[in-house]
């Protein structure tokens, strides 16, 4: 077994993938800085430091709060994607950020990375504004995060890696949304599927790009 991007592929499965890798370079599909993954990390440990700093200022001001957006505070549904409630919300968030961001930004390039995580911040604001209580206040990355999980297995897909340990978190944390009090799933599913078909339009994209091309 071979070490892939994502878990571990037969040599037969490696093979494969060479070409679809080289194709993928050939078109500057390939971008080995992770600038913007590591801005969004530091962003976001920074934006935290200043919670606890000023208490729940930030969270009364710049988190998804429906009445506010409906008056007029559209800027919610952004900023709400930098606030985080604990330490462990956080961490997580941050983790598979730094994780699968990093892939995703060294594979398809800086400026297509931040597409897909800010559309899927804004669409898994937007649902969970729809669809939320009324009166409820949301805050968190995760809808951002939900995207770039489900950008990974566009992504991985078409570069025929294996993408069953990216399939079982998604799956995992799907659940984990349901079952538990207090997790905003609106966000995560909204994030979800925003990140799935900005990731499917901007690799097919790229290859269309590069098949007229030739």
């Amino acid at each position: 077994m071979n070490s892939a991007s994502i878990g571990y592929q037969c040599p037969q499965c490696a093979k494969d993938t060479i070409p679809v890798i080289r194709n993928i370079q050939a078109t500057g599909f390939r971008d080995k800085d992770i600038k913007v993954t590591r801005f969004l990390a530091i962003s976001l440990i920074s934006i935290y430091v200043i919670q606890l700093i000023l208490g729940d200022i930030l969270i009364q001001n710049f988190s998804l709060f429906a009445p506010a957006v409906s008056g007029g505070q559209w800027w919610r549904l952004l900023t709400a994607g930098f606030l985080h409630g604990s330490i462990l919300h956080l961490f997580m968030n941050v983790y598979i950020l730094w994780v699968i961001g990093n892939q995703i930004e060294k594979i398809i390039g800086s400026v297509k990375f931040s597409v897909i995580y800010f559309l899927s911040l804004i669409g898994g604001s937007l649902v969970s504004f729809w669809f939320s209580p009324f009166g409820s206040y949301s805050i968190g990355a995760s809808g951002a995060i939900f995207g770039l999980m489900g950008a990974m297995l566009i992504i991985g897909r078409k570069m025929k890696l294996d993408i069953s340990q990216v399939a079982f978190l998604v799956g995992i944390n799907v659940v984990l949304g349901f079952v538990l009090s207090g997790i905003d799933w609106r966000a995560h599913l909204g994030g979800l599927f925003v990140g799935v078909i900005s990731a499917y339009l901007l690799t097919n994209a790229t290859l269309w790009k590069e098949k007229n091309q030739r």
